[in-house]
């Protein structure tokens, strides 16, 4: 008789051949055998690979938003090193190959883009921007929080009066954005118009079919106007609208938008200041929630919507003014803006504007808290501010471009009014490594 398991055992797995004795050995030999092979496999397999979760980032990359996303997203992988990511759909392009794939995170705005990642993602984290859609779980930014930072920032130039470029009555995230920015207005009492009808398609936009109305109604709103957009598309074809008019920006009509892109900010003329999103912060919370979700975590009904509060107001040229009625001021604040780093000078000012200098001097220091001369080095050293953000630009190319005879001028008016060297300013503002 073998040694083996006690019969109790053998009956528990082979129950109808147990019952006999000579039957004992084979079922033992049989079981042996059938364990040394699973132990076989197992080590095998062991040493195996195991195929990381794939993944698809889905974004837009030919918008600030999409490309910020998209950062954000593969910098929470990239820690992690766990997944296999789809980078050759990440901008659309490829959508129609996308392969199966376990988790997605979605900022893409077209709804069959969406249907087919549904179809071939098992697991999906939407990041609507430009969109308005329900699907969750979604990371998307805090729409009524975008409103109030808008009104407050025009406010605080001086406005009273206000206008909506967007189409509340759309609902999503516009009808969101118009509610934060009148839950500020209303306490005041002011009043705000707002656009009645829907922003155009592509084709629309590139033919601008649509400015003659635009222009109606922005023509019969009264003046100074503070305008927020419910995005920077609609604040750059606003800008491009009012330029072709010859509505001048900011001095009669100031605009916000909304995502902070900086290409389209600064493509526009002027340059927009815009209501700024933690995009890259967007990307990594969808990312952090795609996890979970791949591990088997069940999401709460709070975690399935992730609202980010945005980051504030960047401030350009678009609102870079405090509102005035005088039009003479008016006039002369956008020659300043124009010709500052011409260079100009208060005389030229004059030239431009017949008033005396007492006078401007007077109304200067009484709507804005400082003389000509000082508005004239605050929109330089604002233009230095952009420019120094470029690395391959010199002290002394800034300091020309922005109308400074000499480098030691540049950098007094600049401390002065930063309180740090121009060198200074750029190093604290270069890109750090995370």
């Amino acid at each position: 008789m073998p040694h083996g398991p006690p019969s109790s055992l053998l009956y528990e797995i082979y129950p109808r051949k147990c019952c006999k004795q000579d039957t004992y050995a084979l079922n033992f030999e049989r079981i042996a055998h059938e364990l040394s092979e699973t132990i076989l496999v197992n080590k095998l397999t062991s040493n195996r690979p195991i195929r990381p979760p794939r993944v698809a980032i889905i974004c837009d990359v030919s918008t600030g938003f999409g490309r910020d996303i998209t950062r954000g997203a593969t910098r929470f992988a990239n820690l992690r090193r766990e997944w296999e990511l789809c980078t050759e759909t990440v901008a659309g392009q490829a959508i129609d190959v996308l392969p199966e794939c376990d988790g997605a995170i979605v900022g893409f705005s077209d709804s069959d883009v969406l249907d087919l990642v549904s179809s071939r993602c098992k697991r999906v984290v939407y990041c609507p921007v430009t969109i308005n859609i329900d699907k969750q779980p979604a990371v998307r930014m805090d729409d009524h929080a975008i409103g109030i930072l808008g009104a407050e920032h025009l406010i605080g130039c001086g406005f009273r009066n206000f206008a909506f470029y967007g189409w509340p009555e759309n609902g999503g995230f516009d009808q969101r954005r118009y509610e934060g920015f009148m839950s500020v207005l209303k306490p005041h009492g002011y009043r705000c118009s707002s656009c009645q009808f829907p922003w155009p398609p592509w084709s629309g936009r590139l033919t601008h079919n649509h400015h003659p109305q635009l222009l109606e109604w922005i023509e019969s709103l009264p003046k100074p106007l503070g305008v927020m957009c419910v995005s920077d598309m609609q604040a750059h074809d606003l800008a491009s609208a009012c330029l072709t008019a010859g509505i001048h920006v900011p001095e009669r009509i100031a605009i916000v938008g909304v995502d902070d892109d900086s290409l389209l900010c600064d493509a526009a003329w002027p340059p927009l200041s815009s209501v700024a999103c933690d995009f890259k912060r967007m990307g990594y919370e969808a990312a952090k929630t795609l996890k979970r979700m791949l591990i088997g975590e069940t999401l709460t009904r709070e975690e399935q919507c992730i609202r980010l509060p945005p980051l504030g107001v960047t401030q350009r040229q678009s609102t870079d003014v405090v509102a005035v009625s005088q039009p003479d001021i008016a006039d002369a604040l956008r020659f300043i803006r124009e010709h500052a780093c011409d260079p100009c000078t208060v005389n030229d000012i004059l030239r431009a504007v017949p008033v005396g200098r007492r006078w401007l001097e007077m109304q200067f220091n009484q709507l804005l808290g400082r003389s000509p001369h000082d508005e004239i080095n605050r929109v330089r050293v604002d233009i230095a501010k952009r420019l120094l953000g470029q690395p391959d630009l010199s002290l002394e190319v800034i300091a020309n471009m922005c109308g400074f005879s000499a480098v030691q001028s540049f950098n007094r008016t600049f401390q002065k009014a930063i309180g740090k060297t121009p060198a200074a300013y750029r190093r604290e503002r270069q890109p750090r490594t995370v």
